[in-house]
C-alpha cells in the first residue's frame, strides 16, 4: 500500500505523513515514510528544479515506493506531486494507492514562509503551475480544522481495511 500526499510547500505534507507513521507503527505495521525533501537531498541531489528535472525525481520517488511496497511496506510519501500523469499511473502501478491532497491557502503559505522556499526561484505555486491533483481520495482543507481532523481519522480507517 502507498499513501501518497500532495500539497505545496509549507502545507503539512511531511507532518501528516509522521503522524500517520507513527500511528502505523504505534499497531505494530511495517511501514516506511518516504519524503520528497529528503529524496532530493540523498538520493537525487543532482537534480535541479527544472520540470524535466522534477519530472525524474518523481520517477525516482514513485519507483522508490514501488521497491518498498514489493518488500511488504505500508509506504507514507510527502510529495509536490505537480504532475497529474504521475497520480494516474500510481493507480496502476501500486497495489493500493491512497491519495491525499493537502489544500492551503498559497498567500497564506507564502506570508509564513516557514522553510523560506517562496522566496526562491522556480517554486512550485509561485512560479509553477500547481494543478489541483488528480481524483485524490481525501482533500483535506488546512482552513478547517475540524474537518481535517475528521478526515484524519477516515484515513486511518481506510488504510486499516
Amino acid at each position: 500500500m502507498v499513501i501518497w500526499i500532495i500539497g505545496l510547500s509549507g502545507s503539512g505534507k511531511t507532518y501528516l505523513a509522521k503522524k500517520i507513521f507513527k500511528e502505523l507503527a504505534r499497531k505494530n505495521k511495517k511501514c516506511f515514510l518516504v519524503d520528497g525533501d529528503v529524496v532530493r537531498k540523498y538520493i537525487s541531489y543532482d537534480l535541479g528544479y527544472s520540470i524535466k528535472d522534477r519530472k525524474m525525481n518523481s520517477k525516482i520517488i514513485t519507483d522508490l515506493c514501488k521497491f518498498l511496497e514489493i518488500n511488504g511496506y505500508i509506504v507514507i510519501c510527502s510529495i509536490l506531486s505537480i504532475f497529474p500523469m504521475h497520480q494516474k499511473n500510481n493507480r496502476k502501478k501500486f497495489s493500493k494507492y491512497i491519495q491525499i491532497y493537502l489544500k492551503s491557502d498559497l498567500t497564506k503559505l507564502i506570508k509564513i514562509n516557514s522553510k523560506k522556499v517562496y522566496s526562491k526561484k522556480n517554486v512550485v505555486g509561485k512560479d509553477i503551475k500547481f494543478p489541483i491533483p488528480y481524483k485524490s481520495h481525501f482533500i483535506l482543507d488546512r482552513s478547517n480544522l475540524k474537518k481535517y481532523k475528521y478526515y484524519y481519522s477516515k484515513i486511518l480507517d481506510k488504510i486499516s481495511k
